[in-house]
């Protein structure tokens, strides 16, 4: 039997049948000339339709010319002399395209104007002129020129009547040219009616030879079909014993093989067929491979999804190195060779193996000896970068995430002075272990060198996984280890890069980590901190801000702008309230949002309060030698008020400028009144013992308590600006500005509403119980010296 056997490549190459693929080229023939008469018989149709569309557009129009030419002639009215004209153009129109198509050598330019001028629609003027050339010749095609031609001296007469009676009325009597009309007429109908009747003989004619045509071809096309199916089930009968003979051949070569050979679908890869010793490899029987795919078996998912991208590219693999399992899960490396055969009708692979499990044992043995520190078991940077490598290409291939988390002891230098670098290595080798169990099975920790190590985090599904892991190695690391009968304590500081979002790669996301740990170091050590570009930006913006502001109070370069506080009733300049700007060289005048939040946060703002208060009393002095009394309102912020010796830097300008307590107003945001109460009520008390006014500012920003009215003895509450422009549109916003104006009145407290823009805002917040208003509609925020000028008016708005 095995002298009969073919070679694996034959397998490939079916038998065919010359006289099967003649039958199926005459099956096309048959189908493309059944097509092409379809296609003429309704080209056909729509021409025949045409003409005859345009028979009766040539009698319509020949009746309407002979009935019009008569009704001139008895009443010489000139429209229906032009109304002949119109209709005699057709059948003129139409003789001229005759005329001119059975010319030898016809101009379609003249042909397309005439049947234009017959009244024919554009689209069927093509069809019309390819059927008159192809069948002009047949008898009923011919007949009807014939009859077309005779009724040519019938539109002549009718012309020439025309002409006799419009150019010269009279010469003939009108009864002998109405009659002569009418004979005319009857004549030319006798022909139309001959016309049509030829052309529906010659359509139909048609009809019939393309019927005959058609059925000629479909009867062909039946019998082709018949032979063909006949020929196709004695050649696929053929084929299906050539490929069981083929088949069992095949499995004889595969069970005589000396190494384990599979057949497997080229699609899937699940199992056809075995010998004993790939059943034996796979620790399977015969039953149990039955819709099995060998990508079951695969241990490395990366190898199995690379696996049919390379078989796709080259249609086969040579010496591919596969880790694989057993039904059991017992792990080996196999090398396998596929090429592509059929089987059972389909396409298929050839897979055999060769095992390799022993020669990749030792080289995993000396790659890990390689990558690995001596110290501490833990991979070394050799290895990790290795590994940071395969996670960038993996996450770049599958969007993942990972992170990597760079750890420096803290203090670890003074252990190894201390105590000596034997002590330094068990230090070492205890955080190792730490790190490890700090960490999933799935992620990596390794040792950089010194008291550096890394832990890649992979495939995590965002920053909040990551903080788990920084905050227990913190955790770990805090622990007292025990060296040489001594607890020795130490921290770390953790830095945190994450891709994709700081960095695409390997030397980027190394870099960052590291920068983020430093930044943990600058934030007092023992932290973890992730990576920020902006952050970084930030901070260096807030360091130069926080020294310009600093050179500002040097340089003098603050400056304070008034905004008046009108009486709704009387129109006139109750307070001014002191505002800060800053004329900074670089960006020109910068509002106090653009600087104070960072002063509050190193504490700037301290020695600019101090600044701000000898400025506002000095201008205040100035108002009053001007015979001017009007109260200042300066701001506080929540930093300031807390001051314990806010109250003394207040009362030490007030004596140095010498001007009345009342007449001074301290505004403190509704914030920082609600937090901390007991020290915000002392502050306020300490305030109200040295007789300036208190008021509540920015009043409503968080919708408090009214509580904070009756809590706190003030003598004013400043509506926010976003409670005022919303009262127009929000019930409950002037809800709450009238429930404080109502309440205001029986304590004896001024309410002043802030942002006034327009002069709806101002009767609305005069109409809800306000005492006063405030914004750039009432007075625009000036110059100390323009205050003056604003108080004199009465009623309209200031600025």
């Amino acid at each position: 039997m095995t002298g009969k056997v073919r070679p694996i490549t034959e397998f490939n190459r079916p038998p065919r049948g010359r006289r099967l693929v003649l039958i199926v080229w005459l099956f096309v023939g048959i189908v493309v000339c059944l097509l092409i008469a379809a296609v003429c018989s309704v080209e056909l149709l729509s021409a025949g339709r045409a003409f005859v569309g345009a028979e009766g557009q040539w009698s319509r129009a020949q009746k309407d010319a002979a009935y019009y030419l008569s009704r001139y002639a008895a009443t010489r009215d000139e429209a229906l002399y032009d109304a002949f004209l119109r209709a005699i153009a057709v059948p003129i129109g139409d003789r001229k395209a005759r005329i001119e198509l059975s010319a030898k050598d016809p101009d379609l330019a003249v042909v397309r104007a005439g049947f234009i001028e017959g009244r024919n629609h554009p689209a069927d003027i093509d069809s019309m002129i390819t059927l008159f050339q192809r069948f002009r010749n047949f008898a009923p095609v011919k007949q009807s020129l014939f009859l077309w031609e005779r009724a040519d001296a019938g539109i002549d007469d009718l012309v020439a009547i025309g002409r006799e009676l419009h150019d010269a009325p009279g010469a003939i009597p009108v009864e002998q040219q109405v009659q002569r009309i009418g004979r005319i007429n009857a004549t030319l109908g006798r022909l139309e009616d001959a016309i049509a009747a030829t052309l529906g003989e010659a359509q139909r004619a048609a009809q019939s030879v393309l019927l005959a045509g058609m059925l000629t071809l479909a009867g062909a096309l039946l019998v082709a079909g018949i032979m063909a199916s006949q020929r196709f089930v004695a050649q696929n009968e053929k084929l299906q014993e050539s490929m069981r003979e083929h088949e069992a051949q095949l499995r004889h070569l595969i069970e005589s093989a000396p190494m384990p050979l599979v057949i497997v679908r080229a699609g899937d890869q699940e199992f056809l067929y075995a010998n004993e010793r790939a059943l034996q490899q796979f620790s399977l029987s015969a039953d149990a491979l039955e819709s099995r795919s060998l990508a079951d078996f695969h241990v490395d998912p990366n190898i199995r999804a690379a696996l049919p991208e390379a078989l796709s590219r080259h249609g086969s693999v040579r010496d591919y190195e596969v880790h694989l399992k057993d039904f059991a899960g017992r792990q080996f490396w196999l090398l396998m060779s596929a090429q592509p055969i059929r089987y059972g009708g389909a396409v298929a692979l050839l897979v055999a193996f060769a095992n390799i499990d022993e020669r990749k044992r030792m080289q995993e043995d000396m790659r890990r000896k390689a990558m690995q520190d001596q110290l501490t078991g833990l991979p070394n940077r050799t290895m990790f970068l290795e590994s940071l490598d395969r996670a960038v290409r993996k996450g770049r291939r599958r969007q993942d995430r990972f992170s990597v988390l760079f750890v420096d002891l803290d203090r670890f230098k003074e252990v190894n002075d201390t105590l000596g670098h034997a002590a330094g290595d068990q230090l070492l080798q205890a955080v190792a272990e730490r790190l490890t169990s700090a960490v999933r099975q799935s992620d990596l920790v390794a040792r950089m060198g010194g008291d550096e190590f890394v832990i890649l985090v992979d495939d995590h599904r965002g920053p909040e996984e990551v903080m788990i892991v920084g905050q227990k190695v913190l955790s770990l690391l805090e622990r007292p280890v025990l060296i040489d009968w001594r607890e020795v304590k130490i921290s770390g500081s953790v830095g945190i890069a994450s891709f994709p979002e700081d960095g695409e790669d390997l030397e980027t996301l190394m870099k960052n980590a590291d920068i983020a740990m430093y930044q943990a170091k600058e934030r007092g050590r023992n932290n973890f901190q992730f990576f920020s570009a902006e952050l970084n930006r930030l901070t260096m913006q807030r360091a130069e801000l926080e020294l310009r502001v600093r050179q500002a109070l040097e340089r003098q370069e603050f400056f304070l702008h008034y905004q008046p506080e009108v009486s709704l009733a009387t129109g006139r300049i109750e307070a001014v309230e002191a505002l800060l700007r800053w004329k900074d060289p670089e960006s020109g005048v910068v509002l106090p949002a653009g600087f104070l939040p960072s002063a509050e946060e190193n504490g700037t703002i301290v020695a600019i309060g101090d600044w701000v208060l000898d400025r506002a009393l000095g201008d205040l002095a100035s108002w009053r030698e001007r015979g001017m009394d009007l109260t200042v309102s300066i701001n506080l912020s929540a930093r300031q008020l807390f001051q314990a010796d806010i109250a003394a830097r207040l009362e030490r300008a007030i004596r140095t400028h010498d001007v009345p307590p009342s007449l001074v107003r301290v505004e403190m945001p509704e914030t920082a009144l609600m937090a901390e109460s007991d020290k915000t009520d002392r502050a306020v008390r300490t305030l109200q013992r040295l007789g300036v006014q208190v008021a509540i500012d920015n009043f409503g920003t968080g919708y408090s308590s009214l509580g904070l009215v009756r809590g706190f003895s003030v003598n004013a509450v400043k509506i926010d600006r976003s409670l005022v422009s919303s009262c127009e549109n929000k019930r409950e916003c002037a809800a709450i500005v009238q429930a404080v104006g109502s309440m205001a009145k029986s304590l004896g407290i001024v309410v002043i509403a802030s942002g006034v823009e327009t002069e709806e805002e101002r009767r609305m917040v005069a109409s809800l119980g306000c005492d006063r208003a405030q914004g750039v509609y009432i007075g625009k925020p000036v110059e100390w010296s323009a205050i003056a000028a604003n108080q004199s008016r009465a009623s309209a708005p200031v600025g």
